[in-house]
C-alpha cells in the first residue's frame, strides 16, 4: 500500500535523525489539559483509537486545523506554490487552497523540522489521520466498521452530528453556511459550488473563522464539524482516484453533509478554498 509523505520521509531519512532523539520516546507526553506544543505552536492531545490498524496505539491530534501561520512557514521555507485564497483570512484562520499532496508535503517537512529540534523520537512522524482515526476523534469510531472502505460508511449513522442529534444545528454549533453567507451568494460570489444556506442559522462568519471560535468536542478538538473540510489519508473507494475529506465546511448547508459519518472525496491534487487539513502525531509504520 502507498505510504504517506511523512512515512516515506521516515523510511528514507530516519538514519539521519539527530542523535538527541534516538532512544527518546517516539511521541511526546500530552493530555487534554496539557497539550503537546510543537515548534510552530500547534497543540496536540491524545485521542483513543478503537479498531483499525492503529487500535490502542498512541495518536495525538492537533486541536485545530492547520492554521495560516503554520502553513505559511512551510510554504516560505520550501517555496511551495500556495495560491491566494478568495476569502478574507488572518494568521489564525485555517489554511485553505491546500491539496492532499500539499498536506502530505507539510507533514513530511514538519517531521524533519521536529526531528532536528529534538522534539520527536526517531519513530515519531507527523501525518494525516486515517479515515477511521478521524471517526474516533469525532466520537463515532466504535459503531463504524474500521475494515470497510470510507465510501461504504458514508452517511450511515443517521441523526449523529458533531453537536448531537438535533436538527437544525443549535446556536454556535460550528461554522457552516448560515444566513450570514446569503448576501455573498446573492451577489454571485461562491455560487458555482454553494447553492443555499441553512435558514435560521447564523454563525457570524461569512467564510472561514479563526480556529477555536466554537466549543471543542469531548477530546478537546475544535472544528471537528465546520470551518474547512479536512483531508484524511485514505482513498475514498476501491478505484483509488480520490482521497477522503471529513467534517464539512463554512460552505456546507445540506443536512447529510453535516452528519459526522459523512465523507466527501476529491482528487488529491486539487486545491479549493473550502479544503484544509488537521495533522496527527503517530509512530512510523516502518
Amino acid at each position: 500500500p502507498e505510504k504517506s509523505g511523512a512515512a516515506r520521509v521516515s523510511d528514507e531519512s530516519s538514519a539521519g535523525a539527530p542523535k538527541t532523539t534516538r532512544g527518546a520516546r517516539a511521541l511526546p507526553d500530552a493530555t487534554k489539559d496539557a497539550p503537546f506544543v510543537n515548534t510552530l505552536g500547534m497543540q496536540f492531545v491524545p485521542v483513543p483509537i478503537v479498531g483499525g490498524p492503529t487500535a490502542g496505539q498512541r495518536v495525538l491530534f492537533s486541536v485545530w486545523d492547520t492554521r495560516v501561520q503554520d502553513y505559511d512557514v512551510f510554504a516560505k521555507e520550501t517555496k511551495r506554490e500556495w495560491p491566494e485564497e478568495d476569502v478574507a483570512q488572518d494568521a489564525t484562520h485555517p489554511a485553505v487552497n491546500v491539496s492532499w499532496e500539499d498536506a502530505q508535503a507539510f507533514c513530511a517537512w514538519l517531521t524533519e523540522r521536529e526531528w532536528k529540534a529534538g522534539r520527536l523520537g526517531a519513530q515519531g512522524v507527523y501525518r494525516l489521520p486515517s479515515d477511521h482515526e478521524w471517526s474516533c476523534a469525532a466520537g463515532i469510531g466504535e459503531p463504524e466498521d474500521a475494515a470497510k472502505l470510507p465510501n461504504q460508511k458514508s452517511q450511515k449513522l443517521a441523526n449523529v452530528f458533531p453537536w448531537g442529534s438535533a436538527w437544525p444545528p443549535p446556536r454556535n454549533a460550528g461554522n457552516y453556511a448560515g444566513e450570514e453567507l446569503q448576501p455573498a451568494l446573492t451577489a454571485g460570489k461562491f455560487s458555482n459550488y454553494i447553492k443555499s444556506v441553512m435558514a435560521g442559522y447564523n454563525d457570524g462568519f461569512e467564510t472561514t473563522s479563526p480556529v477555536g471560535s466554537f466549543a471543542p468536542n469531548r477530546f478537546g478538538l475544535y472544528d471537528v464539524g465546520g470551518n474547512v473540510w479536512q483531508w484524511c489519508e485514505d482513498w475514498f473507494d476501491a478505484s483509488q482516484r480520490e482521497r477522503v475529506l471529513r467534517g464539512a465546511s463554512w460552505g456546507s448547508f445540506n443536512r447529510d453533509d453535516l452528519l459526522s459519518s459523512n465523507r466527501y472525496h476529491y482528487a488529491p491534487s486539487r486545491r479549493i478554498i473550502r479544503y484544509g487539513f488537521r495533522c496527527v502525531v503517530g509512530e512510523s509504520a516502518r
